[in-house]
């Protein structure tokens, strides 16, 4: 089975899902990256994702922010009896120097519970899984 440069652990002390980027990766690579989470958090029920973003590049691309936009991100409303709540987990360094340029920060920086997912940016792995805790 492809890993897609991801490890994706899941956390039923949380609970959660963990998905950690382990290299630089591709395009194609991030999408089915996405799927498999999502595939992860439906066999067990679980809507709170971490995905650590750190050890890999910003990816951000106008066609990547359309496909999260227009094919990812509808598939969320509905799924789980609450909103998707999704931690992006990125270095310091990356968000003092891409905050402005991030599609990751861009992504969160909206609430859209209405859309079935709420998301937030951390640079610290607890502050995260206190907000997915919330």
């Amino acid at each position: 089975m492809p890993d897609f440069g991801l490890e994706i652990t899941p956390r039923p002390d949380l609970p959660a899902i963990v998905a950690r980027w382990q290299r630089e990766i591709t395009a194609p690579e991030l999408q089915a990256g996405y799927f498999a989470i999502l595939a992860a958090a439906d066999a067990l029920g679980c809507w709170r994702w971490l995905l650590d973003l750190r050890r890999r590049d910003e990816l951000a691309t106008p066609e990547l922010t359309v496909w999260m936009n227009t094919e990812f991100f509808p598939k969320l409303p509905g799924r789980y009896p609450v909103p998707v709540r999704i931690a992006f987990l990125i270095s310091p360094l990356r968000a003092q120097q891409q905050q402005s340029v991030s599609s990751v920060a861009a992504l969160s920086a909206t609430a859209r519970p209405g859309q079935g997912y709420l998301t937030a940016l951390f640079t610290e792995e607890a502050a995260a899984y206190q907000w997915l805790g919330q």
